[in-house]
Parts: structure tokens; C-alpha cells; sequence
């Protein structure tokens, strides 16, 4: 292979992370450690992206509460523990759904917008229990875009919350960020439809792919389903290790995506 052929190394990106660990104090003991989750996503992350993606934890606040919801309502430790044994008693909006987290409220209640405007911080890791409302991933900002939750429209440059649940492991970190990095590259390559092709029930393997991300999705399947297979039956962390380097920047920085 001559020089002229060589492919350039794909840059170190480096962001910073504000980590909000809810945590309050009817969470059972055996359940994961935040901070040992963060070292084992951390290390899954720049395995993945072939030591592209070096994550930073710029400031880790330890919340012994529980999140606002939507509703004005939050839940306390005997509202929660009961939900635990039994669903029936969880908080349901009007159509019969969980209550989600009220985000501005979380955005504002920590002052998280100036941060992100200053560069202090790129991105938000919520860490909960079940019923606490969080998405996988959600983008807040100008011009913010469905990520795996609908997008959040506000003063701010374009970052990406993500919603972690301690009670499970890193796998479904892993998991979290394999839906994140889909519906940004889904935009970037103006694949979505591809995509919402792909994830219909029953479906094979698409029709036929118009870049190199179709094609990547037509070869290797989505998050949640191999190629033509059932729902589900995909490894998720082999999908996101097998994403291309050059792709986790737009993945990570939504702000490069138009």
C-alpha cells in the first residue's frame, strides 16, 4: 500500500460529562455503584470506537432524591418502594403511560445550560432507578432532533442527555448509546426512513441501501435485530464496536450533523 492510500487516523474526541447520580436512599445496596458503572462505560466506549471516544467525567453530582416528573409530582422512598412490588401503583399520565422526568426542570434545577454554553461540560449522564422517567437518550438545544426520545428545543448549542439505569449494567449502556448513535447517523446520512424500514415488525433486510451507513445497517442489522432476524436478537455491543471510527464524532457531537 503506497502513502498516498492510507487512510488518516480519526482524531481523539475528548468530551466532558456532567454525571447526575439520583440516588436515594431506598435504592437496595445491591444494586450497581454509579462510579463503578462510569469506569466500565468509560473503558466499553473507547474499546468500541478504537480509542476515538475518550469520555472525561467533568463533575459527578450525587443526588439523594428523586427526579421531578412531568406531572409536578415526584415520587418519595414509600411511593417508590411500593411501585417496585407492584406496577399497578406506578405514576401514569393520561393516556395510561409512565410519567416521564421533567428535564427542564432537571436542566435548570443544575444549571446545566450555562455549562454546556461555556464548554465546561458536552453532555448529561442521568443515572436512576426504574419509574424514574428517563429515555435512553434525548437532545436538547437549537435545532435538536429525535435521538431515541423527542428532542428538546432551547437556547443552548445541541447535546445529548442520556437516561442510565443503575439497577442493570454497563451492557445496557452500551445498549443506550447503540440507539443514540442511530438516529444521529440516521440524520446524518438522511437515513431515517431507512432505519424506520428496518425496524418494522417482521422486516427483512430493507431495500436497497443508498450510502455507507445503509449499508452497514443491510450487512450488520440494527441495535435490535440482526438482518432479517427477530426482534431483539442482535448483540448490541458487538453493533456498536462494529461502527466505523469516523462515525462516533457526529455520534458523540451532534453539532456536527446538519
Amino acid at each position: 500500500m503506497g502513502l498516498g492510500s492510507r487512510r488518516r487516523p480519526t482524531p481523539v474526541i475528548a468530551p466532558k460529562v456532567l454525571a447526575i447520580d439520583f440516588r436515594p436512599a431506598a435504592v437496595p445496596k445491591e444494586w450497581n455503584s454509579t462510579t463503578d458503572l462510569i469506569q466500565k462505560y468509560l473503558a466499553a466506549m473507547k474499546l468500541a470506537s478504537g480509542n476515538t471516544l475518550v469520555y472525561r467525567v467533568a463533575k459527578k453530582l450525587d443526588v439523594v432524591k428523586y427526579p421531578p416528573l412531568l406531572d409536578g409530582r415526584a415520587y418519595d422512598d414509600a411511593t417508590w418502594s411500593q411501585v417496585l412490588n407492584d406496577d399497578k401503583k406506578a405514576f401514569r399520565d393520561a393516556g395510561g403511560g409512565y410519567v416521564m422526568a421533567d428535564y427542564a426542570r432537571i436542566l435548570q434545577d443544575f444549571n446545566v445550560l450555562p455549562m454546556i454554553q461555556s464548554k465546561q461540560v458536552d453532555e448529561v449522564w442521568m443515572f436512576g432507578g426504574p419509574y424514574f422517567g428517563f429515555y435512553e437518550s434525548r437532545m436538547v438545544g437549537k435545532g435538536a432532533f429525535w435521538c431515541n426520545g423527542p428532542a428538546i428545543e432551547l437556547d443552548s448549542r445541541r447535546f445529548v442527555v442520556m437516561g442510565f439505569n443503575y439497577q442493570r449494567d454497563v451492557r445496557a449502556m452500551v445498549h443506550d448509546f447503540g440507539h443514540r448513535a442511530e438516529s444521529i447517523l440516521g440524520r446524518q446520512f438522511k437515513s431515517q426512513p431507512y432505519l424506520d424500514e428496518l425496524y418494522k415488525p417482521a422486516a427483512g433486510i430493507g431495500s436497497a441501501p443508498k450510502n455507507d451507513f445503509e449499508k452497514f445497517l443491510q450487512s450488520t442489522g440494527t441495535v435490535h435485530r440482526k438482518p432479517g432476524g427477530e426482534d431483539y436478537g442482535q448483540d448490541e455491543v458487538a453493533w456498536v464496536n462494529s461502527l466505523k471510527p469516523e462515525w462516533f464524532p457526529a455520534a458523540v457531537d451532534p453539532n456536527r450533523v446538519k
